[in-house]
């Protein structure tokens, strides 16, 4: 058998291999390096791991929320938990080493959140990012610490800012909160970081003062708020100021030295904030103005005035235990020390109506103020204030009593008057220590030369209606006894002697009451309807010479008491006649109109005996009325339309009254009792002609119509009578006249 050939390829060769690096670890191996390194780089990257407690943590999440330190991620919390007693909660961070130094007693945390409010606008990021924990470090180097309090709110300002931080306090504080502005000469230099309640109640706010301007605060500066708008009253019409829509939205605060020099001062210097720029310039002075009617006063808002400019405030308004007088403390300001003199005079005003017009009308808007006059002297820290309208007694005025049983209404500051002229006015209302109502009326000295001992005082009336023939006249004494009523005195009769201070007067009801000087009358009425004590008058010949100043009965008569003025001492003779005059209206006609407002009243005729106290009254219709004037005639007609009331007249003029209309004793004829006024029965003379003048004439051409129509003339009817050319003798009283044609007088 032969051998096949070998092939050289298919036959197999050993060859000898070498070792090659194994590439797929390569990667694997990388990427633990790289793992490494991170984790290495990462460990040396982290700082110390800090628990914080806070009371509550809301939209903080591990993992998630960074610390935040001026700005840069300085951590981040790595947990959150509940404490063990479910009182708060604890955050734990992990530091960066980089912010290792954080851990530290001297580091405060707290949570920033968003805050959205007319007042403030912060946090804004954290709308977006979410909340993150902030930290600050305080001055110092603190011990290491891992565990903190956080602060449940964000502090006042950054430690690391250079500036002012300082406290503000006030029992009240409106319109301002944080962020509102802080002003000095108008520029804003700072805001208001916090607004609370102090341990003692009192309000407080912390405000922060910019580095640029926190050299301006001194131990003299003076805090106050600005108001939103302010509205200020002058004479020159009414201001509306609006300080800015910052301060209008947010309120304000300012502050000023007003020209005094202080020193610098710290962080937590405290300051008393006050209400307004006039309270603030108001660093002065303290004065006390003591005022008897304070009304109108009010603490930190009442201004003192000098010269129309404010100078100071009111800061305080008290009633001491047991005094009459109300307190005012004010404070001036310091470039007014000067009007703290013992001679200065302090006026409180208010809106008041007198006869000069009207005085403080600005007072209406911007309410009382306290006007200022200076004064010499040695400084002084109390004053006796005076008001407008209620003034105190000036040094030099007299002060006299006036007494009545009731007083009328009368208010301090009317005005007492002296023949038309303001001689003083009313100081005051009280009780005598007998417990009987007075008015303490003040007397300037220019009138007390006419002030005497026999002076008589009477109640200005604000109105006064009186009533006679034809006419009704409405009397308006003046505005301020329209408002206050007043007071007047005059002397009547002889003279008294000067008076002192302190001199008791009577306060009469009106002028005729305090005229009637004389002693009383009595006059007895069968009936005296409509006589009022004080208001019904006597009158002769339509002038009021007296006043009723007592009704009462005796023995089934009406006995009134009146007193006559003097110069009319003829009607306390005998024979005088009292009648009562009362509204009548009958066919014959309508008499004593003027009564329906003036009231009844006595009219009077005198006498002719000798002077007497008692006497009997009458009514205006008695008929005995013709025989007791002491001058009566008759007249006879067989028929005639005059009745009762008729006037008697004398070339047109009323000279007496037809009293009775009778028959004759034979029933033939007609008598007129006819009364005629004493002071014109010299008119009537024997040969006097009488005629019926109740009956008109007309004329047409040369005809003359009698027209018969006696009520033309009136009810009652008229009677004229004359005397010829050559007058008779004095008529004799009864004597009978012929009622007959008109005499033709030339």
């Amino acid at each position: 058998m032969s051998k096949a050939p070998i092939d050289k390829e298919d036959a197999g060769e050993i060859v000898a291999t070498r070792r090659t690096f194994p590439w797929a670890w390569v990667f694997p191996i990388i990427a633990a390096a790289a793992t490494a390194w991170l984790f290495w780089n990462n460990w040396r990257e982290e700082g110390p791991e800090i628990h914080i407690a806070f009371p509550e943590a809301p939209g903080i999440e591990a993992g998630k929320t960074p610390l935040v330190f001026r700005g840069v991620h300085a951590g981040k919390v790595t947990a959150v938990h509940l404490d063990p007693k479910l009182n708060g909660v604890i955050v734990s961070v992990r530091l960066k080493a980089f912010a290792t130094s954080l851990a530290r007693s001297n580091t405060d945390y707290w949570i920033e959140k968003p805050v959205v409010s007319l007042q403030q606008l912060t946090g804004l990021e954290a709308i977006i990012q979410g909340n993150s924990i902030r930290a600050r470090q305080r001055p110092g180097n603190g011990n290491y610490e891992t565990r903190f309090a956080g602060l449940a709110k964000a502090p006042l300002s950054p430690l690391d800012a250079p500036t002012l931080l300082i406290k503000l306090h006030a029992d009240s504080i409106p319109m301002v909160d944080h962020g509102s502005p802080i002003y000095h000469l108008g520029v804003p230099v700072g805001w208001v970081v916090e607004k609370d309640i102090d341990t003692d109640g009192r309000p407080y706010v912390q405000v922060v003062i910019d580095e640029n301007h926190a050299q301006m605060v001194t131990d003299a500066s003076r805090f106050w708020l600005i108001p939103a708008t302010s509205l200020k009253a002058g004479p020159g019409g009414l201001s509306l100021s609006i300080a800015g829509l910052e301060s209008l939205i947010q309120g304000g605060i300012a502050f000023d030295n007003f020209g005094i020099t202080g020193q610098p001062v710290d962080d937590g210097k405290e300051f008393e904030l006050l209400s307004d720029e006039s309270t603030a310039r108001a660093s002065g002075k303290k004065i006390n103005i003591e005022f008897e009617d304070s009304r109108g006063i009010v603490a930190d808002q009442t201004r003192i005035m000098y010269l129309g400019q404010p100078v100071g405030i009111i800061t305080k308004v008290a009633i001491p235990s047991g005094s009459e007088v109300a307190v005012a403390t004010a404070r001036l300001e310091p470039t007014y020390d000067f009007l703290a003199a013992k001679q200065s005079q302090f006026t409180l005003v208010r809106p008041t109506v007198n006869l000069d017009g009207v005085i403080g009308l600005d007072a209406i808007i911007t309410g009382p103020y306290i006007e200022c006059k200076a004064g010499e002297g040695e400084p002084a820290t109390t004053f006796a204030g005076i008001t407008v309208g209620n003034p105190a007694a000036r040094q030099n005025d007299l002060l006299v009593t006036l007494t009545a049983s009731n007083l009328p209404t009368i208010e301090a500051g009317a005005p007492v008057y002296y023949r038309g002229l303001v001689a003083g006015a009313i100081k005051e209302k009280t009780l005598t220590s007998n417990g009987e109502p007075a008015l303490i009326a003040s007397i300037k000295p220019e009138f007390q030369s006419a002030l005497m001992s026999t002076s008589r005082f009477w109640r200005t009336p604000a109105t006064s209606a009186m009533a006679g023939p034809g006419v009704i006249n409405i009397h308006v004494e003046g505005i301020t006894s329209l408002l206050n009523g007043g007071v007047t005195f005059d002397n009547f009769g002889t003279s008294g002697s000067p008076v002192q201070a302190g001199q008791r007067y009577q306060l009469y009801a009106d002028e005729a009451s305090a005229r009637a000087t004389s002693a009383p009358i009595r006059i007895r009425f069968a009936s005296a309807q409509g006589i009022l004590p004080g208001r019904t008058e006597l009158r002769y010949l339509g002038v009021r010479v007296g006043l009723v100043d007592e009704v009462r009965t005796d023995r089934g008569r009406v006995e009134v008491i009146a007193r006559i003025q003097p110069g009319y001492e003829e009607l306390r003779r005998e024979g005088s006649i009292f009648s009562l005059v009362e509204p009548q209206i009958s066919l014959q006609g309508i008499s004593g109109l003027e009564t329906i407002i003036s009231g009844v009243y006595i009219d009077c005729i005198p006498g002719s005996g000798g002077y007497g106290n008692v006497f009997s009254g009458r009514m205006i219709t008695d008929p005995s009325l013709a025989e007791a004037s002491g001058f009566t005639i008759k007249i006879s007609t067989p028929a005639t339309t005059v009745g009762l009331g008729a006037q008697v007249l004398y070339r047109d003029v009323k000279v007496g009254d037809v009293t009775t209309k009778t028959l004759s004793p034979d029933n033939d004829r007609v008598l007129l009792t006819v009364v005629i006024d004493p002071k014109y029965r010299d008119l009537v003379r024997q040969n006097s002609v009488f005629w019926n003048a109740s009956e008109p004439e007309a004329k047409i051409g040369f005809l003359r119509l009698k027209v018969d129509a006696p009520t033309l003339a009136g009810i009652a009817g008229r009677i004229a009578f004359g005397n010829p050319d050559k007058p008779g003798p004095p008529a004799k009283p009864g004597q009978v006249f012929e009622l007959g044609k008109p005499l033709r007088q030339k």
